[in-house]
């Protein structure tokens, strides 16, 4: 994946599992176009903190927490370009799609998993714009 001529996409992840942190952050950071602006385990934290900062290109955000994931995405959607669930409950993806995620991943992810993921949400996007563009 290379949309060099894009600028980096701020990524910001939130999840209670410092592991799940620590091995999204690493695949993010493999990513030449993406980075990890930061990450939270406390999303209480990290949404108090969100509010101050500019608009997210990503935000990767596990659903069972001390706040409900879902209640998070809520709340942040519109400072958010791209929300992509990461979550072990296979059986939240509809109300996931509901709060206008755009993607669902099962843990545990793979890099590659995760690649093919963020290429299809900005084929997408770029799909997306050339048909408006067109009209």
């Amino acid at each position: 994946m290379n949309f060099s001529n894009n600028p980096p996409y701020k990524c910001v992840i939130i999840d209670d599992d410092q592991l799940s942190i620590d091995i999204l952050a690493n695949f993010i950071n493999k990513m030449p176009d993406l980075y990890v602006a930061q990450t939270y385990s406390d999303p209480a934290k990290a949404l108090s903190e969100i509010f101050e900062q500019d608009n997210i290109d990503f935000l990767f955000l596990d659903i069972r927490m001390d706040i409900s994931g879902l209640d998070v995405a809520k709340i942040l959607r519109d400072k958010v370009r791209f929300l992509i669930f990461v979550t072990s409950y296979e059986e939240y993806a509809l109300d996931a799609f509901g709060v206008e995620g755009d993607k669902f991943l099962v843990k545990p992810i793979g890099f590659s998993k995760l690649s093919a993921t963020i290429h299809d949400v900005l084929q997408k996007e770029s799909r997306q714009r050339g048909f408006s563009q067109s009209r």
